[in-house]
């Protein structure tokens, strides 16, 4: 079967970042990233600085373009999470940095669905959902809605989803980890499989599966979630997408020095090749 080919979202890193990421990425043989655009002006979660902002200049993409080459690297995709894109500022904020993405040449986007307070504002977020996939296609983009609260929480959530918004530019980020956070009781195996059809990108995120836990330590530690099974449904499916390490750490760990955030990447990625026989 053909690889599967392994990104990475450098929030991994913590408030190290793309730099770090870009650094020691290539010594460990993983060659693309999922490179995030952040909010100008909006401190970080994870305090890392940003090399994009959607407040940066066409110069700047150039030579953050540049400098990803430069590190032998390659950009599977780009995170521009903004918020809720039912809001106008949000939605602003992401159609200028669809602008950024179709500059780095990347033709897949991780971003927000969304979430609807009252009954009433689900069909305008439909409706700004399906601005948003009319933009993405002219830009030759394809827009991925994380695994989120609101229309994103799980495989149900997802399926109404598509089926309302029923846009070939907006399709899924399937995270195997937050799946089990926003939610109890879940299979993470069926809800993959349930909504495979409209999956374009992946999270491989490992958890020890509580409820509104944060628990996201190197993959194989958390212990919740099957990687081979992920990987043998994915190939089954002739999935082509990314599949992009995220590792968020675990609350009220001490802070990791740049060393400790570097072995907990390389444990996942040998994990993955190792004890998961990942095709990469």
């Amino acid at each position: 079967m053909r690889p599967l080919e392994l990104s990475c979202f450098p929030n991994s890193y913590g408030p190290f970042g793309p730099l770090a990421a870009l650094r020691h990425l290539p010594t460990l043989g993983v060659t693309h990233l999922e490179l995030p655009i952040k909010n100008a002006g909006v401190p970080s979660f994870f305090k890392e600085t940003p090399l994009l902002t959607d407040a940066s200049t066409p110069e700047e993409v150039d030579a953050v373009r540049d400098l990803i080459a430069e590190s032998g690297m390659q950009l599977s995709s780009c995170n521009i999470s903004s918020g809720n894109p039912l809001e106008e500022v949000p939605f602003e904020r992401t159609l200028r940095k669809l602008d950024l993405v179709q500059q780095l040449g990347v033709s897949l986007i991780v971003s927000g669905g969304g979430e609807a307070p009252a009954p009433d504002d689900y069909a305008r977020l439909i409706d700004q959902l399906k601005q948003l996939g009319d933009a993405a296609a002219e830009r030759g983009i394809v827009y991925c809605c994380e695994t989120h609260p609101g229309t994103c929480q799980n495989a149900e959530s997802m399926l109404q989803l598509m089926e309302s918004v029923a846009h070939p530019h907006i399709r899924i980020n399937f995270d195997t980890g937050n799946i089990l956070y926003y939610n109890s009781g879940l299979d993470v195996l069926e809800e993959l499989r349930l909504v495979l059809p409209y999956v374009r990108h992946v999270h491989l995120k490992d958890t020890n599966g509580g409820y509104k836990q944060w628990h996201f330590p190197a993959l194989g530690v958390g212990g919740a979630i099957d990687f081979v099974a992920v990987k043998n449904i994915l190939q089954e499916a002739s999935y082509t997408g990314p599949c992009s390490l995220e590792l968020e750490g675990i609350e009220g760990e001490p802070e990791l020095t740049r060393e400790q955030y570097e072995e907990r990447m390389r444990q996942s990625i040998e994990f993955l090749r190792r004890r998961c026989e990942w095709p990469c």
